[in-house]
């Protein structure tokens, strides 16, 4: 009984261990993004006379080895993906229609340091992140 609850225990503890593992390494892939500049949309007559408010835009940016993924939420139309380093620039267009998703693949740029920028109509999100070199 006390070999079985022990080796329960051991168990357990080893799967915490990996999901919090496995946790802070999906947290830590999420590019930062900042919203800069852009104008403030005016709502409708109707929905202002309703009370209700348009969503926010939500754009969400992970960084997973040799590709970016990028995610709209709450908007409608072309979203503008730029990703800018040192010597080289790699662009990307996608459809939203209220919730859009878009990868942009990395592969054949150098390691370093790179910006990337969504651009919404005219509200822009920025962002840093690092490419990491092969076998890296």
């Amino acid at each position: 009984m006390k070999k079985t609850m022990g080796v329960f225990f051991l168990i357990t503890m080893c799967s915490a261990f990996l999901f919090s593992v496995s946790a802070q390494s999906q947290l830590s892939d999420r590019i930062n993004l900042s919203r800069e500049g852009g104008t403030t949309r005016s709502a409708s007559a109707m929905s202002s006379t309703l009370g209700v408010q348009p969503a926010e835009p939500v754009v969400e940016a992970f960084n997973s080895q040799s590709v970016i993924s990028i995610s709209v939420q709450n908007y409608r139309g072309g979203a503008w993906v730029e990703i800018i380093g040192p010597r080289e620039v790699r662009q990307s267009y996608i459809e939203v229609y209220d919730m859009g998703f878009g990868v942009v693949n990395l592969s054949g740029l150098r390691a370093g340091q790179y910006t990337i920028r969504i651009t919404l109509g005219s509200e822009v999100y920025t962002g840093t992140f690092k490419k990491a070199s092969y076998g890296r």
